[in-house]
């Protein structure tokens, strides 16, 4: 009798680790057995005053630092490719202006503004997109911001006035600053020395690429690229961009042992508090402030890169200007002249 009662516990206990092992999919490709997990010692005593405080298995396979290098390589391809989309999405609209200049008969100011404003939102946006990474997690933001940042651009190719482009644009660079805070941070986190003049290079080449696009097909036509190429990454993201923030997984994995074994588990990023979004928010929207304003290090290479980026941007407004209404170039003829920006940061 005794011996069909263990039996029929052991059996109970498996189907309860069956139950809460995660599934594996195309954005989960390691998973580790939630048996195993269970019966890894913790140190606490599992009350809410001494939780369980949990961190990862020796050789954890759902440990993002401990997936084959493979892996590692296509994520980091596919995250600077998705950080390449949005530095094309806001240099190619320069292409765009004499289009614009046609279809709204507004200044070149005018247009300019929709560089601007799109600049405007890569500083806003991480202000919001960074803390909530650290709630949310990755994956949920990246799916998020990359399917406002698709129906941007759309709906910037759809507008019917100036002022609907201006506005699309700049909540599309809100949106779409998320990859580059979030992702992996810069194109400097994510490629090393060699890769990220690659990848500068075609940052620069965009306008030159968009001006040729403008040109044959009209301006709405290079932001319908933009909306193509931001879906295509947003919808290869949804279906195999994985969580890579280890908190959040921890987290998640300290609520299935709570839930599982009635005991309370708490993730080792957690173990002094538990989040608060509130505590959190103001942490993370103050942080960044206060190193400015405190730290001089900070402040000069801030004011350093607000000077580089206020350059390039400026070139990028005042070359249409200057070559194709001042000498009457057509627009993908105009657009050669971004190749020595090009060239510049090959060589850089």
């Amino acid at each position: 009798m005794l011996n069909q009662d263990v039996e029929s516990n052991a059996s109970s206990a498996k189907n309860n680790f069956s139950h809460f092992t995660l599934r594996r999919t195309p954005y989960r490709v390691y998973v580790t057995s939630f048996e195993q997990v269970c019966r890894q010692q913790y140190r606490g005593e599992g009350t809410p005053e001494k939780p369980y405080i949990i961190d990862w298995l020796p050789d954890d396979l759902e440990n993002p630092q401990n997936w084959r290098s493979s892996y590692k390589c296509l994520l980091t391809a596919f995250v600077a490719i998705a950080t390449l989309a949005v530095t094309f999405c806001s240099s190619a609209y320069v292409g765009n202006v004499r289009g614009l200049l046609e279809d709204y008969h507004s200044s070149a100011e005018v247009i300019t503004l929709g560089i601007s404003f799109s600049v405007l939102g890569f500083a806003i946006g991480p202000l919001l997109w960074a803390p909530f990474s650290e709630i949310l997690g990755r994956r949920i933001l990246f799916i998020g911001t990359y399917a406002a940042l698709t129906a941007f651009n759309t709906g910037t190719a759809a507008s019917q006035n100036m002022a609907t482009v201006i506005i699309l644009r700049f909540f599309s660079g809100a949106s779409g600053s998320s990859p580059l805070t979030n992702a992996g941070g810069t194109i400097a986190d994510i490629f090393s020395a060699k890769q990220r003049g690659l990848a500068m290079t075609i940052f620069a080449a965009a306008p030159f690429m968009g001006g040729f696009t403008g040109d044959g097909a009209g301006w709405r036509w290079v932001e319908g690229v933009m909306a193509i190429f931001t879906g295509f990454i947003f919808i290869t993201g949804t279906i195999s961009y994985p969580e890579t923030y280890a908190p959040v997984l921890l987290r998640k994995r300290a609520e299935r042992l709570s839930k599982a074994t009635g005991l309370v588990y708490r993730s080792k990023f957690e173990e002094k508090r538990q989040v608060n979004i509130i505590r959190l928010l103001k942490t993370c929207l103050s942080r960044p402030w206060l190193f400015l304003i405190r730290e001089p290090i900070v402040f000069l290479l801030s004011l350093y890169m607000a000077i580089i980026y206020g350059v390039l941007y400026m070139l990028f407004g005042a070359f249409p200007i200057v070559y194709e209404e001042g000498r009457g170039w057509s627009t993908g003829i105009g657009g050669l002249a971004f190749l020595g920006i090009a060239v510049g940061f090959v060589i850089a």
